[in-house]
Formats: C-alpha cells, structure tokens, sequence
C-alpha cells in the first residue's frame, strides 16, 4: 500500500476550486531538486530544475502570460510510485483570451516527496490564449 497520503491530500488542495487552489502545501512537498517538465512548444515550456526555479516560472508565467491560471482536479490518482492528476484548468491571457483546458499532471514520488512532475496538455490551447488568435467555426 502507498504511503502517499500527505501528497495526495495536497494535490486536492492545489488543483481544487479554480480561485481557491491552495499551492502552500503541495510546494511544501517538493524535493529541493525536484525536476519539473512543462511542453516546450508553449513559450514558456521547458525542464525546471529545484524549487527556486519552479517558483521563478510561475513568477513568470503571470507575469507575461496570464492573468490567473487555475485547476479543478477530476480526480486524484494515488499509483504508488506516482501520483496522477487530471484536472480541468481555467486562464485568462494577458490579452484578455479566456481559455479551458484539460491537463494531466504526472507526479514521481519518493520517500514522501515529489522529485519529478509534469504536464500533459493540449499547447495549442494555451498558445491560442496568449497570442491572441480568434478560433473561428467549422464550416463543415
């Protein structure tokens, strides 16, 4: 049986309720060199390495990109090892886009910590939001 309790009670935390995400006890939970992956056909996508740099690139992210970015988890995943998180995520861009998406995060655990997380999602989404682009109906 997992002995992640602790991380899963923080994910609910963290990705539930849009505006009322509270991050405090998931980044509490992170190893100090924790690697984070985020999709690098988004501006702002790359590895982050440790907990400094993962705060730097939220820092950013509101910075340049959004305005708020929030989570609603569908369900938190406890699979021993891992730590699996889909979530509906809600943003408004910097150019006034409002976007919905759904995520995945992926989360390696070890002796109680994260030390490795990433992100699954449709970029193209989140590109649109940030620069603007207006989708446009089918006409099919």
């Amino acid at each position: 049986m997992s002995d992640n309790a602790r991380i899963v009670e923080a994910c609910r935390l963290a990705f539930t309720g849009f505006e009322k995400n509270e991050r405090g006890p998931l980044l509490a939970l992170l190893a100090d060199d924790a690697v984070f992956e985020f999709p690098t056909s988004l501006p702002y996508g790359g590895t982050y390495v440790g907990l400094d740099k993962f705060k730097a690139f939220w820092a950013d992210l509101y910075e340049n990109y959004y305005e708020y970015f929030n989570y609603d988890a569908i369900d938190v995943l406890d699979a021993g090892t891992h730590v699996i998180v889909p979530v509906v995520a809600r943003a408004m861009s910097k150019h006034g886009r409002f976007m919905e998406n759904q995520h995945c995060f992926l989360f390696k655990v070890k002796d109680g910590k994260i030390v490795y997380g990433r992100i699954y999602a449709d970029t193209a989404k989140g590109r649109d939001a940030i620069e603007g682009l207006v989708k446009h109906p089918s006409r099919a």
